[in-house]
């Protein structure tokens, strides 16, 4: 599994933390992030040196009282900040940039790259911030309401107001934030994820399918152009 595929749609890398989130928090509504860039994790038997690898900061899970609005709000700022806005099936699909020895970037942080799971969504990357995210229903199929509060499972980086998504995305005043946390675990995901792996000696992740770019036409040949620019073909 690789922090690769995080960029273009669901995937089994950051799945793995939407479901480990979901499970130890009883939240409705899962966000992350991928905290590495072009991180792997290969078949065959798994160190604690991998958990590093695939979680490498000190976080801590939160459980936090949000709107379905602010979940919103917060998935266009994070989507702004991560894809382009295409105007035709020949732009970039991601916010990248070309750098003086001819590779190419990300404009902005990969960790604050938030994606959802617990509610199924589309990104319209034609769409401007604010219009890009469609939230349909809950995972359960309950349907999706802006005015309804969830329970939300984030790391405490974004739920101190890391990366501004809360803050400047959903409109949370920083001084507010304290008052949105319903739980914190007492250790950090990073232990909670190699406990995980403890329980289940087989691991076989898969993505979760919960959200998808369109349009898919414009869509999938960007992702792969996009794809090989950042990363190369290996």
């Amino acid at each position: 599994i690789t922090t690769r595929e995080a960029y273009l749609g669901s995937s089994a890398f950051v799945d793995l933390l939407h479901t480990l989130q979901l499970q130890i928090s009883g939240a409705q509504i899962s966000l992350v992030a991928p905290l590495a860039y072009d991180a792997a994790i290969h078949a065959g038997d798994i160190c604690v040196s991998d958990m590093f690898n695939l979680y490498k900061y000190e976080n801590k899970l939160y459980t936090m009282r949000l709107t379905g609005q602010e979940v919103k709000d917060l998935l266009e700022a994070s989507y702004a900040n991560w894809t382009n806005q295409m105007q035709s099936p020949n732009d970039h699909l991601l916010q990248i940039e070309k750098q003086r020895n001819g590779r190419y970037r990300f404009v902005n942080f990969t960790f604050n790259f938030d994606s959802a799971a617990g509610i199924q969504y589309t990104v319209d990357v034609t769409r401007p911030k604010g219009e890009k995210v469609q939230i349909s229903t809950l995972a359960d199929g309950t349907p999706f309401d802006l005015k309804a509060d969830y329970l939300v499972a984030v790391n405490s980086y974004r739920g101190n107001g890391g990366g501004n998504l809360l803050t400047l995305g959903a409109g949370i005043p920083f001084d507010q934030l304290p008052n949105r946390i319903i739980h914190a675990s007492e250790l950090d995901l990073r232990y909670y994820l190699i406990k995980y792996v403890e329980e289940h000696p087989h691991l076989s992740p898969k993505p979760l399918n919960n959200w998808r770019f369109i349009p898919e036409e414009w869509v999938a040949p960007a992702a792969e152009r996009d794809d090989k620019l950042l990363c190369g073909t290996k």
